[in-house]
């Protein structure tokens, strides 16, 4: 890809300003000792286009033979014959040009020929740092790309696992919710109607926020009470709910579908496996930079070792790591009688969820 013109510019303005200012500050020690005479503004201008030319046609070099891409032994290599070959060709012609400037002194074609080397030596020491600063820049730059797209990579793959896990819930929920009505038809149609409109209000608020990262509390709050209606229509008085929920945090965003599948969990594996039911609490307030969620359920947590938690909870907690990282975390235990689910959101405004930057190319 060819570079932009504002790469181009940049690149000239800096070839510019940084060759006149050192051609100037070499020749500072002249100007102080005769003055700023026109001969010698002349000359260190010429001297400031010299540089220009040659660190132009290195530059080239590099870009033409790909150098950039080399392994740095072979890099290093043609950096210091390349510096050699434009050093010696820069040298001539600075000495030329002070020959035919300054006719009255020692000439340096010709003449003295330590002077000449020293001036030869001069620019090939000058093109080799040029030459060590420009692939400095090149491997800071290349680094800093590099960077960007394992972080938009990081971000693409992780979006995809999280509507993977989305995917993976919604099913998951559609097909118990089936099997609860499946189960009320024969014994109660009217109530197994009611089910299917309240499944259906469900389902069209588990649609609308499957493209959403998060959604707001409240709204999360809405279908698990549909939900609870549901299931209370099919358990009757063995199913006792208690909401305790701070109205502050209506807005507060959480992942969609993430309470409700805590609450499905503690409905299906804690109430409709004892004969006399049980109690679902649900609670969520305000904790230090962030909020923290509870469902408990009266019965007990069956702990078996090394067996996998349901895919509910295990995809909760997966997607908790994708959104949060360590700041949130999901536990379950046994309380007194009761099982009780916590998860912890950090507060999504104090998380750092930083942008990634659009990659940028350089051409320079």
């Amino acid at each position: 890809m060819a570079p932009t013109r504002g790469i181009m510019v940049i690149y000239w303005a800096t070839q510019v300003v940084a060759w006149t200012g050192y051609m100037f500050l070499l020749s500072l020690p002249a100007w102080l000792e005769s003055g700023p005479v026109t001969r010698l503004v002349q000359v260190t201008l010429a001297m400031a286009v010299i540089g220009m030319v040659s660190s132009h046609v290195f530059r080239t070099c590099f870009l033409e033979w790909k150098w950039l891409e080399m392994p740095l032994l072979p890099l290093v290599l043609r950096m210091i014959l390349g510096s050699m070959v434009l050093g010696a060709l820069a040298g001539l012609l600075q000495a030329a040009l002070h020959d035919a400037v300054f006719r009255d002194a020692a000439p340096l074609v010709g003449g003295n020929s330590r002077r000449l080397l020293e001036v030869l030596l001069s620019w090939m020491l000058q093109l080799f740092a040029w030459s060590v600063v420009y692939v400095a820049y090149h491997y800071v730059i290349r680094s800093r790309v590099e960077e960007v797209r394992s972080l938009r990579l990081a971000a693409a793959n992780r979006e995809g696992q999280l509507s993977v896990l989305r995917s993976q819930l919604n099913p998951h929920f559609m097909f118990n919710a089936l099997n609860s009505i499946r189960a009320l038809i024969e014994e109660d149609p009217e109530r197994a109607k009611r089910s299917i409109t309240l499944l259906s209000a469900i389902l069209r608020n588990a649609m609308a926020s499957v493209k959403r990262t998060t959604v707001p509390l409240g709204e999360e709050i809405d279908t698990v009470r549909s939900y609870l209606q549901l299931e209370a229509m099919r358990y009757e008085e063995r199913l006792r709910v208690r909401f305790d929920v701070d109205p502050s945090l209506d807005r507060w965003p959480v992942p969609p579908m993430m309470l409700q599948t805590l609450v499905e969990n503690a409905v299906r594996h804690g109430i409709a496996r004892l004969p006399q039911g049980g109690e679902v609490a649900i609670s969520v307030h305000p904790a230090d930079h962030g909020m923290l969620i509870r469902v408990s359920n009266t019965g007990t947590l069956a702990e078996v070792p090394g067996r996998e938690p349901g895919i509910g909870l295990r995809n909760t907690r997966q997607r908790l790591g994708h959104l949060y990282g360590s700041k949130a975390y999901l536990d379950i235990r046994n309380q007194e009688g009761t099982v009780v689910c916590e998860v912890f959101l950090p507060n999504l405004a104090e998380q750092a969820m930083h942008e990634i930057p659009e990659q940028h190319h350089s051409g320079t």
